[in-house]
């Protein structure tokens, strides 16, 4: 189970990534100017966590976990997705912020950082 502590601490492992706020107050992670993790919440209060993805066909592929990923809008470039973080070990959400950063950041920003610097 993954919580907005583990997106910190994996995210701040990110080159050049800083912590910031949402237009609406909370947390956000951003890569350069563009948001790449921000904390939401659901009616019950559980932390969302949302981020960004280039697979335009992700929402299919997701399709059968809607209990995980609760809300997925698909734009003409890009995909934001909307999931529970109680609901993601910290593996798959690794594999989430990477994919963020990449499409909201640019790839070559990263560099050689890769899933196994954000899960040490």
């Amino acid at each position: 189970m993954a919580t907005w502590a583990d997106v910190d601490e994996m995210a701040a492992r990110l080159p050049g990534a800083e912590l910031g706020v949402a237009h609406e107050g909370s947390p956000a992670w951003y890569a350069g100017r563009h948001t790449f993790a921000r904390l939401r919440s659901d009616d019950d209060e559980r932390e969302l966590v949302q981020v960004w993805s280039g697979e335009m066909d992700i929402g299919q592929a997701l399709a059968g976990r809607r209990d995980t990923f609760v809300r997925i809008d698909t734009f003409r470039y890009r995909v934001t997705m909307w999931a529970r973080l109680d609901r993601l070990d910290r593996a798959e959400l690794a594999e989430l912020l990477l994919d963020s950063y990449d499409i909201r950041g640019g790839r070559r920003r990263r560099g050689d950082t890769g899933l196994e610097d954000l899960l040490r």
